[in-house]
């Protein structure tokens, strides 16, 4: 075995695609990965101590796979191969399906790159596609960028080896796949529950925005509602025995709301944030009535440890840290645990012109939105020199603070803080700590002022965080400071480049818009789920297109002619098309006198109670 067709795979690629010949250039490593021999001497890469196709017979093995798929190769279909391996199955697929018909994803540029070393040109012939070294998100909405239609669907075809070494990459891809063309069809139903109170409470619209923008139908359960009755309870005494009962009886009640509502509209997820009052007990009557659920997680997991009490009784739980947490998580019984961090609405979060009131007014060279923790507290007075506000609640007995803390400490609404990122020259983003002074050496998570500031072109000075690499170039996008006195030299810096300033800002919106909206956190979010359970469907089996039926009926049959009004009008009601062709002159064809039919077929239904 000789890994000797490197240069001449990266000559035809390049003619194609140079960007991606350079990244698979340099991805490129003689050591990466593993080789070993099949029986008849065919080069088998491993990754992570795993085999990505059968060392015995790796040919016949790809051709039981094909087969077991049964393509229908008599139409023109777009296939989406999830998992290149060394393409084993690749080249069997291609005796049945052109390769201008198919794309390929792979997590792995290394791996690819190993792959066109090993396997001779013929093996990647012209016409195929590849997205390599993607995030899923991204990988999918290059997916959407190649479709020749917004009908066309394509198939994907997730390579077994390749799905059981990155199994939540290659399934969240097909989740989100599955999931658009539900959306298709009218979309899941999901009810959104809110928390009672809270710095999260924002988040709850911007999700509810996201899902109905991807074209799923989102109801939120908004207990901010119920906030002064909580409030009004627990002022009725000072026992804590008693306020710890009369809050678990609120949240009992509420939780109790979310069964009724979600089997009211029955709901195909339940989607819980922050601290949504869902309790164990309802999300076993969930369980039993066959409603999925999900909670985001979007907060900091050693200073709120509720999520050991429920994150083993959710079917999926996301997160905003990772690492040691994900196996905390395991550890307490939660299976399926998903990193997914916050983001921001660029519609909410986005630069804005600002009268000169109100420049005078939210306008500083530094200012820092927030409330007032104690590793803040210590490190703001620490800026007294600068033309400093701070902005937030919680600021009390911060004595030496108190003449550059905003209107006495209100909470600052989010269309405020907004103007005060604009506004402001340098926004200091300080994360939040119980445990620390300053800066916390071991910051795990992105606070979602992170994502806003930056969604609204605005610049950032923020502590350096341990994923903040992999959501933002630092000193490109975004520039972080380790310490009190790094904070200070880089304020002075930075406040005599302005020109500067501006341009990483730029950089960052331009960043966010691309990878980091709600929408972007909500595809991926149902493509989890969708992925990892290939049966969940809506409960009401979608609603269809005029497209869809076009497609299904034949585009010479009656039923497609009546469908013809209907193109381009997403998904289609019984009751939307009768009241059309109600509206409509002439005289009726047999398929609408049918249509007619069915909908007073429904209508009665509907009055007797019977549907």
């Amino acid at each position: 075995m000789t890994a000797n067709h490197l240069e001449a795979n990266l000559k035809r690629i390049a003619l194609r695609d140079k960007a991606l010949a350079d990244l698979l250039e340099a991805a490129y490593s003689p050591d990466y990965p593993e080789i070993r021999a099949s029986k008849d001497g065919s080069p088998i890469p491993v990754v992570a101590r795993k085999s990505l196709h059968s060392t015995y017979d790796p040919i016949g093995e790809a051709r039981k796979w094909v087969e077991s798929l049964n393509l229908k190769t008599d139409q023109q279909e777009r296939y989406v191969l999830g998992g290149v391996g060394f393409a084993y199955h690749l080249q069997e697929l291609l005796k049945t399906i052109s390769a201008d018909r198919i794309v390929v994803v792979e997590k792995d540029a290394a791996l690819l790159a190993a792959a066109l070393a090993y396997r001779p040109p013929e093996t990647f012939p012209e016409g195929l596609r590849f997205i390599v070294g993607e995030d899923p998100v991204s990988a999918y909405q290059k997916l959407c960028d190649l479709r020749s239609s917004d009908t066309e669907e394509g198939v994907f075809l997730p390579h077994p080896a390749s799905t059981h070494v990155y199994p939540d990459y290659y399934l969240t891809i097909g989740g989100m796949l599955r999931a658009r063309k539900i959306a298709s069809r009218g979309g899941f139903k999901i009810l959104l529950v809110s928390p009672l109170y809270g710095g999260s409470l924002p988040v709850v619209g911007y999700v509810q925005r996201a899902l109905t923008a991807l074209g799923h139908r989102c109801e939120v359960l908004d207990n901010s509602v119920f906030y002064p009755g909580m409030k009004h309870l627990l002022e009725l005494t000072s026992n804590r025995n008693h306020m710890a009962q009369l809050e678990a009886g609120m949240t009992t009640l509420l939780a109790e709301s979310v069964t009724a509502r979600a089997l009211e509209i029955r709901a195909d997820l339940i989607l819980g944030i922050a601290q949504s009052p869902i309790t164990t007990e309802v999300l076993k009557e969930l369980k039993n009535a066959d409603i999925k659920t999900a909670f985001w997680f979007v907060e900091d997991g050693a200073t709120l440890p509720y999520w050991k009490a429920v994150a083993p009784y959710y079917d999926q739980f996301f997160v905003i840290q990772k690492g040691d947490f994900l196996s905390q998580l395991k550890e307490v019984g939660c299976s399926n645990p998903y990193y997914l961090p916050l983001a921001a609405d660029p519609k909410v979060h986005r630069p804005v012109e600002l009268t000169a009131e109100e420049r005078e007014e939210f306008g500083s060279d530094l200012s820092h939105v927030g409330a007032g923790y104690h590793n803040r507290r210590e490190f703001f007075a620490g800026l007294l020199d600068f033309n400093l506000k701070i902005w937030g609640s919680d600021w009390e007995d911060a004595a030496a603070l108190s003449h550059v803390i905003q209107r006495n400490g209100e909470r600052v609404s989010t269309e405020e803080a907004v103007k005060i990122f604009n506004a402001t020259r340098l926004n200091v983003n300080l994360h939040s700590s119980t445990f620390h002074s300053g800066v916390n050496p071991f910051g795990d998570f992105l606070n979602p002022r992170t994502y806003e500031i930056a969604s609204c072109g605005a610049f950032q000075l923020v502590d350096e965080r341990q994923y903040m690499a992999e959501n933002f170039v630092i000193d490109g996008e975004i520039v972080t400071f380790s310490s009190l006195q790094e904070m200070r030299d880089k304020a002075r810096e930075y406040l005599d480049k302005p020109e500067k300033c501006r341009e990483i800002a730029g950089a960052a919106r331009r960043r966010v818009i691309a990878q980091h909206t709600y929408e972007h956190r909500m595809l991926e979010l149902l493509g989890v789920i969708a992925g990892r359970d290939p049966e969940w469907k809506p409960s009401s089996g979608g609603l269809p297109t005029a497209e869809e039926i076009i497609r299904e009926a034949g585009s010479d049959s009656e039923l497609a002619e009546v469908m013809q009004r209907f193109v381009g009008k997403g998904p289609l009601t019984l009751e939307g098309v009768a009241e059309e062709i109600e509206r409509g002159k002439g005289e009726l064809s047999r398929t609408e006198a049918m249509i007619l039919l069915l909908n007073e077929f429904r209508r009665w239904g509907i009055e007797k109670g019977v549907m």
